[in-house]
C-alpha cells in the first residue's frame, strides 16, 4: 500500500494539497515545516526537497515538489475528483493551465501584497502598492467566471481551493475583499465543504504540535 506525507506550513499554499488528500479521503501523514523560522533551509528538509519549499510529497520512497505537479499527480490517480473529467485533451490542458495560472500568477500577486518585505526588501509600500493594482485588474474577471457557483460551473474543484487561498492571503495583506460580495461568498463556499474543514483541522493540530507562531494578519 502507497504512504503519504505532506510537508506543509500551516495557512501556506501547501493548503491546497492537503485540502485535495482530504477530498479524496486518501490517508496521510503530515510534518509541518515552520518557513517563519527558516526550517525550509535546514540541511535535513533541503536532502528532501532541495529547491527548500512547501508543498511536497512523499509518495512511498519517491518525493514530489511543486504544487501543481502534485495535484496534478493526485488528480490523475482519481479522475474527475479534484477536476472535472472531460474527454478533450484541450479542455483538460486548460484545467492545468487554470492552476498554473494560480501558481504563476494569482499567487505571486497575493504574496506581493502580503508579505512585499520577502520579494524586495526596502521598497514593501512599492511592491505592495503594484500588487493591489494587479490584482484590482484581475478580480473583476474572477468574479465574472465564479458568478455565485465555481470555478467551473456547479461543480467544485481543487482549482476554487487554490483561488480561495490567494485571494484571502492578499486579504491578510491589506486587499479590500469585502468590496467584493461575490468572492466572499465563494471563499465562504469553499471553506464550508468537509474536505476544507479536515484540512484545516490537521493545521490546526500541527500549529499547536509544532508550536509554531503565524506572523502578523495571518490566519488559517
Amino acid at each position: 500500500m502507497t504512504t503519504y506525507r505532506i510537508f506543509h506550513m500551516p495557512g501556506a499554499c501547501s493548503r491546497v494539497v492537503m485540502n485535495a488528500l482530504c477530498e479524496l479521503q486518501i490517508p496521510f501523514d503530515d510534518t509541518a515545516v515552520n518557513i517563519f523560522r527558516g526550517e525550509q533551509r535546514t540541511p535535513a528538509y533541503l536532502a528532501l526537497n532541495p529547491k527548500g519549499k512547501v508543498p511536497a510529497l512523499q509518495v512511498g520512497d519517491q518525493v514530489l515538489t511543486e504544487a501543481v505537479a502534485i495535484l496534478m499527480l493526485l488528480n490523475e490517480q482519481n479522475p474527475g475528483q479534484l477536476l472535472p473529467l472531460v474527454p478533450d485533451p484541450v479542455v483538460r490542458a486548460q484545467h492545468l493551465a487554470d492552476l498554473i495560472w494560480c501558481s504563476n500568477t494569482l499567487h505571486g500577486v497575493a504574496r506581493s501584497i502580503f508579505m512585499p518585505v520577502r520579494i524586495a526588501p526596502g521598497a514593501e509600500a512599492a511592491v505592495r502598492e503594484a500588487g493591489t493594482a494587479q490584482l484590482t485588474s484581475i478580480v473583476p474577471d474572477i468574479e465574472h467566471r465564479l458568478g455565485d457557483g465555481w470555478w467551473h460551473g456547479e461543480i467544485w474543484s481543487i482549482t476554487d481551493v487554490y483561488i480561495s487561498w490567494c485571494l484571502g492571503v492578499a486579504a491578510a495583506g491589506g486587499f479590500d475583499l469585502g468590496a467584493h460580495p461575490a468572492l466572499v461568498a465563494h471563499t465562504e463556499r469553499v471553506r464550508s465543504r468537509p474536505s476544507f474543514e479536515r484540512a484545516l483541522d490537521r493545521e490546526k493540530q500541527a500549529l499547536e504540535r509544532h508550536g509554531i507562531q503565524l506572523p502578523p494578519g495571518a490566519r488559517l
